[in-house]
């Protein structure tokens, strides 16, 4: 299935929280009203981002549904820009948990991934120094209010979890496109197809992202013969938030 130039997605978090809410006036409030619900700021997806000072080597444990478990070393590069969360370990240590939402590509955390195939890697919230790590903007690459995963089917993505591909916006500046296991909730760690994003444009509530190849399974527009900016996709944010409600009684939070 390919999807047409101008993707008409609605941002998600799994299934969907507060995407493309358009004003400052909102983002500063303490609450934010979806539809007829009102919810707190958390839901607008707003995480803090950092970029390495330095390379940063991480020990990933993969376990075994047997017991047993494997370490393999995921090295993030100088320069490389993560999603993440200060966490105090005591009144005077703290770490930094990155990765978040998926939002680190495969290109980094492939690595993690070269187990048997029983073997299931945890690589969110991987705890490194924060030290290594220096305060950055957030990057242009991702949609705003977003973790920059897309999935097909607009409203019925949402409440009957009926896609079967996530396209991802990486905090490292790629774009990928993962299957989709909409029964658990899960993607397939390699993607589809992967492809680094050479330059983003804004205008307004469209985004315009060029890259120096196809990708198969989306339509990107060509631009040029040569160079880095050969292809465009467009992206449109259609500023319509939903609410997903939860389920109190299972401890299941709405999003």
């Amino acid at each position: 299935m390919k999807i047409k130039t101008t993707l008409c997605l609605i941002i998600a978090a799994f299934t969907v929280g507060a995407a493309g809410l358009g004003t400052q006036a909102q983002a500063k409030s303490a609450a934010v009203k979806i539809g007829k619900i009102m919810v707190s700021r958390e839901y607008l997806h707003t995480n803090t981002f950092y970029r390495a000072k330095k390379a940063v080597t991480i020990k990933v444990t993969a376990n075994h549904t047997d017991g047993t478990y494997a370490t393999k070393t995921v090295k993030i590069p100088k320069n490389t820009v993560v999603s993440g969360r200060k966490v105090n370990l005591n009144s005077k240590d703290q770490t930094l948990w990155i990765n978040l939402r998926d939002e680190l590509s495969y290109h980094v955390l492939k690595t993690a991934f070269t187990q048997r195939p029983s073997y299931v890697p945890s690589v969110q919230n991987l705890a490194v120094s924060p030290q290594a790590f220096k305060k950055v903007k957030r990057p242009v690459s991702l949609p705003t209010w977003s973790y920059g995963d897309f999935y097909l089917g607009g409203k019925a993505a949402i409440f009957k979890n009926t896609t079967t591909q996530k396209i991802q916006f990486t905090s490292d500046g790629y774009l990928e496109i993962h299957k989709y296991v909409a029964a658990t909730g899960t993607t397939t760690p390699k993607p589809t197809q992967s492809a680094k994003i050479k330059r983003v444009q804004v205008n307004g509530s469209i985004r315009y992202y060029y890259f120096n190849k196809k990708i198969k399974g989306l339509t990107l527009k060509p631009v040029t013969q040569h160079g880095q900016k050969q292809y465009r996709l467009t992206v449109k944010n259609l500023h319509q938030p939903q609410h997903k409600a939860g389920f109190s009684d299972d401890d299941i939070p709405g999003t």
